[in-house]
């Protein structure tokens, strides 16, 4: 669920086209030893998807379409599961693509890049350190939403440059990325119950700007803290 609302005094004035507040870190210039350029290949994936969006009538111009293409959902999403097993297989299995190792790189840039749900979770893992190994059994607890309902829901709420957001049930955190990409990350606040759900971005948003950082909510009442404009609730 998304709430916007404008800050005291009212809405920033902007005449100028929606900048990018920040530069994310380009996961395209993690060396590719396949042929060709990675950089070139995660541009052209990113363009395709854009571009179907448009042909079905998913995205129209403005500012959501230009954060899809400025965007990296390799390195928001540097994780991601594919079921192996057949529909009515049990138990099911996933392998673990892995953006880090090179042999995943293809796989995993058609999954992000595909406009589908993205499975970035297994039985309520933490995103951060999980073991590079296939899981069997269990079930996919988080998924990204499809790029189509993402853009619609943002198309709707107009988002402008210095609105307010709350995020809540951040997940994989694509709406709220458009979100800091349009209004700027200051006014971003993303909540999610998962106690799990730790960012797969660095930590260190601040000297990265790898934005956002999506906080969890530990427990129901606790101490409010920021990181990057963004709040986070933590026992204490």
């Amino acid at each position: 669920m998304v709430m916007t609302g404008t800050p005291p005094g009212g809405p920033r004035p902007s005449t100028k086209a929606v900048p990018l507040p920040h530069q994310f870190p380009s996961a395209t210039a993690v060396p590719d030893s396949g042929e060709g350029s990675l950089a070139r290949k995660v541009a052209a994936a990113r363009a395709a998807m854009v571009a179907r969006l448009e042909d079905n009538g998913d995205l129209r111009p403005g500012p959501v379409r230009q954060a899809l293409l400025a965007l990296p959902r390799e390195v928001l999403m540097p994780q991601a599961y594919v079921r192996r097993s057949q529909p009515d297989e049990t138990p099911p299995h996933w392998d673990r693509l892995d953006w880090s190792t090179p042999e995943d790189r293809q796989e995993l840039l058609a999954v992000l890049y595909s406009g589908q749900s993205v499975l970035i979770q297994h039985d309520g893992e933490p995103l951060l350190g999980r073991m590079p190994a296939p899981r069997s059994g269990g079930r996919i607890t988080s998924m990204s939403s499809t790029v189509g309902m993402t853009a619609d829901l943002l198309h709707q709420l107009d988002l402008q440059p210095g609105h307010r957001v709350l995020d809540i049930g951040t997940g994989a955190a694509m709406t709220a990325a458009i979100a800091c990409w349009i209004c700027g990350d200051g006014g971003v606040v993303t909540l999610d119950r998962d106690q799990h759900g730790s960012p797969q971005v660095p930590a260190d948003t601040s000297s990265t700007a790898a934005k956002p950082h999506p906080p969890t909510n530990h427990a129901p009442s606790g101490s409010p803290s920021t990181i990057c404009g963004r709040a986070w609730y933590g026992p204490g």
